[in-house]
């Protein structure tokens, strides 16, 4: 199950030239989106907490049948408390794969971010060896 949840938040980290082209792209609305707040609040940075969001509530056993649920906060404070950390920790790694790519090799931020998936409370690989 992590491998699927790494592979997807991988997705948002400019690892390789499509994906910086991607970041770029995304930064460039991000941009425009600060010109031009929309009403009701961001929505590419609604997009992404819904995922994030999803990501956790599935590596917490709590994932929600209902497609549009993930738009929404999670009953389950923990799900709302570690999708926040996962949404700002795949930011923060994305800025400094692009700003200080000499800093942070795509392995180590591969690494960090199974790291963190992995200390996600209530988080239990089905492919870890017994301890």
């Amino acid at each position: 199950m992590v491998e699927g949840i790494i592979s997807l938040t991988e997705e948002l980290l400019p690892l390789d030239d499509e994906r910086r082209e991607e970041y770029a792209l995304w930064q460039a609305v991000i941009e425009w989106e600060r010109d031009h707040p929309p009403k009701d609040g961001s929505q590419t940075w609604n997009d992404q907490r819904a995922l994030h969001r999803q990501c956790i509530a599935q590596l917490r056993g709590r994932p929600d049948r209902d497609p549009g649920a993930a738009l929404r906060p999670h009953p389950d404070p923990q799900v709302e408390l570690w999708a926040a950390v996962l949404h700002t920790f795949v930011d923060g790694l994305a800025a400094q794969l692009v700003n200080t790519p000499d800093r942070l090799s795509g392995d180590d931020a591969r690494r960090l971010l199974r790291a963190l998936l992995e200390a996600v409370p209530g988080f239990t690989d089905p492919a870890a060896p017994p301890a």
